[in-house]
Formats: C-alpha cells, structure tokens, sequence
C-alpha cells in the first residue's frame, strides 16, 4: 500500500489547511478550483494536515507524492506542465534540443538565487543531476526520472547542455517535477548527509523556506521575500501572498474534515469517497474535486515469487476479485472501477481495455484446478500437496490511507471466497522499505500519480526495478513489453506514442501483471477564506497562487 506519488500524486497523500486570523468571507467556486474572485492580498497562513508523512525530506532521493506534493512550493524546476501537457518556461527562459534527440540546452534566468544567497546556475544544474545519478545517493524515484541520462556539460554561467545515452521524449516532463529540483551548491557541500532531515538543512529556490519539522506531527514553512520567478503557469509574478503555511499530519478523516466543516481549518484535502455526498450539501465548505492522473490503485503481482512467475496464477488475481462491486460498495458509486494500468485522466488512456477483463469466479476456479490447487484445508483455502495458495501483503502502516486499507481488507475477504490466501502485514517503513527492496512479497498495493503516460516505463520496465529506484514493484523483466515501451520514450509523435503506450496496457492486463481496483478523484474540502487554490498538472493542490481573505 505504498503511495509514491502521487497519486494522490499526494496520489498519495492528504492535505487540511487551516488560515489563522482570518475571517469567514466570500465562498469559493467550482469543482475543480475554489474562490478565485476577488483581488489577492497579502497575509495569512496555511495550515493543512496530510494523513500520510514522508519518511525523508530529500525529493532527489524519496518516492512518495506527499513528498512531492509538500515541497513543491520549495523546489522549483527548469520547465513547467500545464494540465493538457505543454512546456512553459520556469528556472529555464527556453530550451533546444537536438535533432537526434540526445541533447537538451537550457538557458537559464540569470536572476535566481537560493534562500542561502547563492546564485542559481548552470553548475548548480550539473552538480544537482550528477548527485541524482550517483550509486551513493541512493536516489530513487527522482533517478528514474533522469532516465538515460550521461552527462551536463556547462557551456556558460547560465547555459547548460544536457547529455543523454538514448532519446527520451519524456525529459521536458521530467524536468517539471519537484523530484528533480535543485539543492543549493553550498548545502550539498556543507551538510550533504542531513538533507534528508528537512527543515533549514533544505535550501532551495522555491517561493517558501523549510523552516523546521518535528517528524511525524508537523512541517512549517515560510514565506521567502524577494522570490520573482514563479512558473509560466502561475496567475501571478513576484513573492507568494501567504506569509506561510503548515503542514499537520492527520490520520483520521474524520478529525480532518470534520476541522474544515467546523471552521477550525481551511482545506481539508483527501476528503473519503464517503463523505463526499454530505460536503455537497454543507455551505460551510466549497468541494473541489479532480479525476487523478497517473495510474489508478494497483496490486501488483510479484513476478519473482515462485507462484507468480506462472501467468495462469497471476491471473487467478485478475478475474478472482470482484472490483466492480468493492469499488461500488465501499465509496457509494463516488469513483468509478479501473479499466487499465492508467486512469482516464492520463493521456494515452485506452477505453477499450475495460471490457477485455473482469471478475468471472468460474474462470477463476477453473485456473486454479489447472494449477494443481484442487484440495481445501479446513480453512477452505485451496491446496496443492498440503501448501495453500497463500499470498503475503505487506504494508506500511505511515504510508496507507484509510481508503486503501478498507480495500485491502475486501480484497482480502474476496480472494478468500474462492480459497486464495492473502496475509496482509502491517510494519513500520524502515522494515517495510527493507521488505519491497528485497523483494519479500507476494503483493503489493501502489497508486503512481502523473500526467503523462510515460509512467508506464517507470512501473513496468527491467530498467525500473525497485532495487534501481523505479516503480517497478512486479519486478516485470518481458522483453515484449520492453520493446514497446523504448519505442515510446523515442518517439515524439504523440498519435504513434499514444498507439504503443495502449499496446503497453494490453500487454500488462494480458500478462496480468497487477489488477487495477479503482479511479479516485482528489477531493478537498475548502473554507470561503481560501481563494486562488487549483490543482496542477500532477493533480496537488498549487499553493504559489493561494491566498486569504480577512488575513
């Protein structure tokens, strides 16, 4: 029940704000953005609580989307993503690249510095993306995201020339990502074992400042004077409104959204699917909801085990579970089931897929008698020479929201039905990472925010193994799928890469390589004090352009 990124991109994560001193004005608007009327002052504070708190504070290292999602507004990225895909300009005024595809130049703002004073340039790049790629940082998403990358080369002060093995139609979308944002230079030198610490040992070039933190309850971050070079998707230039915000981690849904409806809190993000009907109703509170891009809620078969290196086995999890009606009985027709590998809101979505696989219980049994599991214990799990059909499914209890955990347990009783054993086990995250890495598991629960289908790579590719800081939990190694997806990451027409990334999700549900469960939107709660507040393209909360009322 891992929650790397996002989905939520927090696709992972939840999120609760609250605005002190500030007065009940003005409601918000709309489904998918809240209170952008009015003319935006200056002043406030944002307070929101996550039910999810990363284990690290260093994005160049760390996998998960609360991790993303909270430090966005401290790192900043060379490019940024509109929600339909197009580069605007950020750190980076423009960028060529080259006709063979493997070299990318960048011209750099000249006017950009990091909170520490020191200038942002082409050498902060090189020695940022050369920390990234080497084996000592233990990097993990963020390296994944570099892809093929060989080399930086430093032309001037602020040009920098991006060197990669292969080409990689994904590197603008890459480069919009807070995974790959930029230490400063004199923290990577100074202190490069406490990034991970958070707090003032993050140095960055964001619109806010790292404060402090105290692991696990909170992280305070402020507001940095002087920034004046936000995103070319922001509605604004110059220094952010608010004076700041917080980050509270809250597990209950409940106590959050019940401190949005009282007034205690501004926001309350990850508002559960059952919930959802009754915040409608509330005036009190705007809902503000969002389809999330990326890939849907996926239980991903360890191919590596003995029982999943048979296709047959993997799909007896496939057409054994009846996701349809979890999905429908657990969030009251709130999300809708899974179709594909990718949500509908990720281009290169295949609709088709839908209707090529789904719960059929005969199926089911008939593929578990063919593997030799005919004998019941008296349990009624299903046995082959006195062995159950027994998956393990570890979790990590930091990393898993309510809403995952209720379905676990439905998958769970599901499987039982048919005489499959799932033992779900809740562990700490250092033993849980300690587990995935080594591959001691049968099961394991991921959503992966993004919007672009390039994630498939990242979940799906040999090159991608967990082990080499990808998504790759299935440990899938099929030299079909391979094949698509290096034809995808060269390709630049986007009709031709939208054909082979649906071969990819073919190849994935025919190989049976995880069931996909459910499409979950982003639903935030949000009080009329909280203007300007809209999601980005990863689907987070963008809080450069939020502001307060009555601050």
């Amino acid at each position: 029940m891992d929650t790397r990124r996002r989905f939520l991109s927090l696709s992972a994560g939840s999120f609760v704000a609250l605005f002190a001193g500030s007065a009940v004005s003005a409601c918000g608007t709309g489904e998918d953005q809240a209170g952008n009327d009015g003319t935006p002052r200056p002043g406030g504070r944002l307070v929101f609580a996550e039910p999810t708190s990363p284990i690290g504070w260093d994005p160049q290292v760390g996998t998960e989307d609360v991790l993303g999602l909270i430090l966005r507004p401290v790192f900043d990225s060379l490019v940024s993503e509109t929600p339909d895909g197009r580069y605007l300009p950020w750190l980076a005024t423009s960028w060529t690249v080259s006709d063979d595809g493997l070299t990318y130049t960048f011209v750099l703002r000249e006017d950009v510095t990091f909170s520490d004073g020191t200038p942002f340039d082409a050498n902060a790049v090189k020695v940022n993306f050369d920390r990234v790629v080497a084996p000592e940082t233990k990097s993990r998403y963020a390296k994944s995201l570099l892809g093929p990358y060989k080399a930086s080369t430093v032309l001037d002060s602020h040009r920098v020339e991006v060197t990669l093995s292969r080409p990689y139609s994904q590197f603008l979308h890459a480069v919009s990502r807070p995974y790959l944002g930029f230490h400063s230079p004199r923290a990577l030198a100074e202190h490069p074992d406490s990034l991970g610490s958070g707090g003032q040992f993050t140095v960055s070039t964001g619109p806010y400042v790292f404060t402090s933190v105290v692991q696990g309850q909170q992280a305070v971050f402020t507001r940095r004077e002087g920034y004046n070079w936000g995103p070319g998707t922001a509605r604004h230039t110059g220094r952010p409104y608010l004076d700041g915000y917080t980050v509270q981690f809250v597990i209950d849904d409940q106590s959050r959204v019940a401190a949005a409806t009282s007034g205690q809190i501004g926001i309350a993000d990850q508002v559960p699917a059952a919930q959802l009907a009754g915040l409608r109703r509330q005036t009190s509170v705007t809902l503000i909801s969002r389809d999330v891009p990326g890939s849907p809620y996926t239980y991903y078969l360890n191919t590596r085990r003995p029982l999943f290196r048979n296709a047959d086995a993997r799909r007896v999890i496939l057409y054994g579970v009846d996701v349809a009606s979890i999905t429908g009985g657990l969030f009251q027709g709130q999300y809708q089931r899974a179709g594909s590998i990718l949500s509908p809101s990720t281009r290169s979505y295949d609709d088709r897929l839908a209707s090529s696989w789904g719960y059929d219980r005969a199926r089911a049994e008939r593929l578990l008698d063919s593997l030799g599991y005919t004998g019941r214990d008296g349990d009624g799990y299903r046995t082959k020479d006195g062995a159950r059909f027994s998956l393990q499914f570890p979790f990590a209890t930091a990393n898993t929201t309510s809403e995952r955990r209720n379905y676990d347990t439905a998958f769970q009783a599901e499987l039982k039905k048919i005489g499959v054993e799932v033992v779900l086990t809740e562990l700490d995250a250092p033993t849980y990472i300690k587990r995935t890495l080594a591959g001691d598991y049968d099961v394991s629960g991921l959503a992966w925010g993004g919007s672009d289908p390039s994630i498939l790579g990242n979940l799906f590719s040999a090159r991608s193994l967990v082990t080499q800081g990808g998504g790759n939990k299935a440990w899938v190694d099929d030299p079909e799928l391979e094949a698509l997806l290096d034809e995808a990451s060269r390709t630049i027409d986007l009709n031709k890469q939208n054909d082979l990334y649906r071969r990819v999700q073919a190849r994935v549900i025919d190989q049976a390589y995880g069931l996909p469960t459910y499409v979950a939107k982003r639903s935030l709660a949000v009080r009329p004090t909280v203007h300007g507040l809209e999601f980005d393209s990863a689907g987070w909360p963008f809080l450069y352009d939020v502001w307060a009322s009555g601050a």
